[in-house]
């Protein structure tokens, strides 16, 4: 179980919207720290990455600069930050602030790089807590809605309001956060305190968790069969609950699944092979419930890593005009999100774990690193030990290792 440390409060500047996030000159990745999450930076070519130091029970928040290749700030904690779940490190719509998880339950809010508060909603919880912004609030799935002030260390919460739900997201076009409840979706509202609906989904069978595009317009739950009956994917309307129908993939199973942020969902499948490895493999799109395009790869597959919460061998770009894959672990292809057309392709492999990690990783074996956005122009290959930025069109621009 991880155990709360001590937090380093920083002086937090007066925000300037000419510099969003400053420039540290001698930013440099902490020894020891491995990436667990990561988040886009709304208008710029940055990424916030999450990362822990198990053996010092430390972490850090680095902003890397993928125009740049390099580093532009730390954060320093003297407690782990982020976790193995998705969505856990989030910037602000304004660009200036963000929020991660801090030790086993809380979050602390950065501005511009300094921190301003850590609150801790569930003190009885060993895992991430789920959050969504509302405005300048934050509604985690515990319940509660509240604002880190300067100087928060909080832990005085009561009971929350609202029912429970895993994996939230939120979907302004209904003012609720949407989130999993069993096998099912719920849409809670916790300025009004409404629940919007509540769509069970259990007259589509009891297998397969929703999941739901960043955006909350769409959802989808991966309906699991038996050999050799196809798995099927139901399409759920996230303004309403409202089923949209079911699919079946180009080929029998499904493999991974990534959705754009405005609802666009990429799919990959392969036909399985008893005793063998699978074959036929594809990869789709899906908008609206309906499929836009697919496009075979033969005997090439998306190499899913998801060593890094946040990332896997498939994604979108912020305006969901592009898709980046990884294909069988050292290349990258680009294809037009709107016809599966190949754009470009070009190599960019994992770099060698360094000596110096720690001996699980070490023992773990290959680190085949995920793929994402950072702005529209630049890609970066990721994982825990490392980051590499690339231009979309297949240019290394520069990266870094862990120490």
């Amino acid at each position: 179980m991880r155990t709360l440390g001590v937090l380093m409060l920083v002086a937090c500047p007066a925000r300037e919207r000419a510099d969003p996030w400053p420039a540290q000159p001698e930013a440099a990745w902490p020894a020891g720290c491995l990436i667990e999450g990561a988040a886009a930076h709304p208008t710029e070519p940055w990424l916030a990455l999450a990362c822990t130091n198990a053996a010092a029970g430390t972490g850090a928040v680095l902003v890397f600069d993928a125009s740049r290749g390099q580093l532009r700030s730390v954060t320093p904690f003297e407690d782990y930050v982020g976790w193995d779940e998705e969505a856990l490190v989030q910037w602000h719509a304004d660009g200036l602030r963000l929020v991660t998880n801090v030790g086993t339950n809380g979050l602390a809010l950065l501005d511009r790089a300094a921190i301003v508060g850590q609150a801790h909603p569930d003190q009885t919880r060993d895992g991430g807590v789920s959050y969504v912004w509302v405005g300048e609030r934050l509604f985690t799935d515990t319940g509660h809605l509240f604002v880190i002030e300067p100087g928060d260390w909080r832990f005085d919460f009561g009971p929350g309001a609202g029912p429970p739900m895993q994996g939230m997201v939120w979907n302004p076009r209904i003012r609720a956060a949407i989130g999993r409840r069993g096998h099912g979706l719920v849409a809670y509202d916790p300025v009004a305190g409404q629940v919007r609906y509540e769509a069970s989904l259990d007259a589509y069978g009891p297998t397969g968790a929703p999941w739901c595009a960043p955006s909350g317009r769409w959802c989808v739950r991966r309906q699991f069969a038996i050999h050799p009956a196809p798995d099927g994917l139901l399409f759920v309307d996230g303004d309403t609950g409202a089923v949209a129908g079911l699919r079946h993939p180009a080929s029998p199973r499904v493999d991974d699944v990534a959705w754009s942020v405005g609802g666009a969902l990429a799919v990959t499948s392969y036909e399985h092979v008893i005793g063998g490895a699978g074959r036929a493999w594809w990869i789709e799109a899906f908008r609206d419930g309906a499929r836009a395009w697919a496009r075979p790869l033969g005997d090439r597959r998306v190499t899913r890593s998801h060593e890094v919460a946040d990332a896997s061998g498939m994604a979108w770009s912020p305006s969901g005009d592009a898709l980046a894959v990884v294909l069988d672990g050292p290349e990258v292809r680009v294809v037009d999100g709107r016809s599966g057309e190949t754009v470009t392709e070009f190599v960019a492999p994992a770099a060698p774990v360094p000596a110096g990690a720690p001996e699980g990783y070490l023992r773990d074996g290959p680190r085949d690193g995920a793929i994402l956005w950072a702005g529209s122009e630049h890609l970066v290959r990721i994982a825990p030990h490392f980051v590499t930025a690339y231009t979309a069109r297949g240019a290394r621009v520069g990266g870094m290792v862990a120490p």
